[in-house]
């Protein structure tokens, strides 16, 4: 079941990732739109799905977690298509509302399956299965995208291919995933839906938090992780290209090599978290990003550039796992598919704020701005992981 799981992702994040490095040079090179724009469009995604995520988990905690995954892949892939229509700039807002309400779908309740088909003691090796999945996406994805726009010369080719990727992902959702709500561990009380817990969802965090204030900073560094990845989110290509001078090709390939490799480091990684602590994976995975990022505004070198981003995926590698099985041993009774949407929420919340800082930052200070303010935030992030996870707070 992880593994089915993990390619249902796989093949929803290669759809989603595919069109991250179109839709900034498709806005900007063919509309004539304006960084600032790129960067609330951006954010537009990250907005729905920071309002969604905790509401779409508690749903898939009461209905099953199929139904909310088909739904919400057949809804996102709605959105690459109608992108080859228009031609307004502005109304890439409303519609990236829908992509975002179909992968606000997805994510918490594939998770959840994930706990609840792992012990606690294997639990951040299947994340780390997951995680490779969806780090395999992000690495084939821009890299597809941008080649696939670069052999045809038509960016309508790579929406149409996104489009089909998240249709495919519906449709292997439908054959490998069984129906039904949550079922129990065989070890322990039933840890997805619970009849007698009522959808209370930010009271039921509020809870959480006082009975364990471990799961807050938890949320509180994720959330400090995604605002700085988020501020690099809109001008990441348009810097690779304007001030690296990199082509389509070059930038796809960039993405490649660096994401590949965390890829394939990511499930030692998780097996590493189980083996000498998660708390520790998740500081030293904070702390490799903030080095990285602090690289880039005093290189410029393409070299800078890799050597940085293969920093920042190390701190990916070496974080998510850990951190998406402690949130899931520290949620609420019966409430897992809630604690991992409440994680997605306070993660697209620093997707929001990030990319909509990030494009006023480029336009009105420059080009380095927006990576000198990203590795401000990860170092904060940094130091609140050494100065409250060195205690492991009870969790393994």
């Amino acid at each position: 079941m992880v593994w089915r799981i993990a390619l249902i992702i796989g093949l929803a994040q290669l759809g989603f990732a595919s069109i991250l490095p179109l839709l900034p040079l498709y806005l900007t090179e063919q509309l004539g739109a304006s960084v600032k724009l790129v960067g609330v469009v951006i954010a537009s995604v990250a907005i729905v799905e920071t309002v969604l995520k905790t509401a779409w988990g508690g749903i898939a905690d009461r209905h099953g977690r199929k139904p909310v995954m088909v739904f919400g892949l057949l809804l996102a892939a709605v959105a690459p298509a109608m992108m080859s229509v228009l031609r307004t700039p502005v109304l890439f807002v409303p519609l990236r509302f829908i992509d975002g309400t179909g992968s606000a779908a997805l994510w918490p309740s594939a998770a959840a399956s994930i706990a609840e088909t792992t012990t606690p003691e294997r639990r951040a090796t299947g994340m780390a299965v997951l995680n490779m999945a969806f780090l395999g996406g992000i690495a084939a994805g821009p890299s597809l995208g941008l080649f696939v726009v670069g052999f045809t010369h038509n960016f309508h080719a790579g929406f149409y291919l996104a489009s089909g990727l998240l249709f495919l992902g519906a449709l292997m959702a439908i054959i490998l995933l069984p129906g039904g709500r949550p079922a129990a561990h065989a070890d322990g009380p039933v840890v997805g839906y619970h009849a007698s817990v009522q959808p209370a969802y930010l009271e039921t965090i509020v809870r959480s938090f006082r009975a364990s204030p471990v799961l807050f900073w938890l949320y509180l560094i994720a959330f400090v992780q995604m605002f700085g990845v988020g501020l690099l989110v809109p001008i990441a290509a348009i810097y690779a290209k304007s001030i690296i001078k990199l082509s389509e090709h070059e930038i796809g390939i960039l993405f490649l090599v660096v994401v590949i490799a965390v890829a394939l480091a990511t499930v030692p990684a998780g097996r590493m978290a189980d083996r000498v602590g998660k708390p520790y994976l998740i500081t030293a995975g904070m702390v490799l990003g903030a080095l990285g990022m602090w690289l880039i505004p005093f290189g410029g070198s393409l070299a800078m550039l890799l050597v940085a981003g293969v920093l920042l995926g190390s701190s990916y590698a070496l974080m998510a796992p850990a951190w998406l099985a402690m949130v899931t041993e520290l949620a609420p009774p019966g409430r897992m598919g809630l604690a991992v949407g409440a994680s997605e929420t306070v993660q697209g919340l620093g997707l929001v704020l990030g990319p909509l800082l990030g494009g006023v930052l480029y336009d009105a200070i420059g080009p380095k701005a927006p990576f000198v303010a990203c590795a401000s935030a990860l170092t904060v992030g940094a130091i609140m992981g050494v100065v409250v996870l060195r205690r492991r707070g009870g969790v393994s």
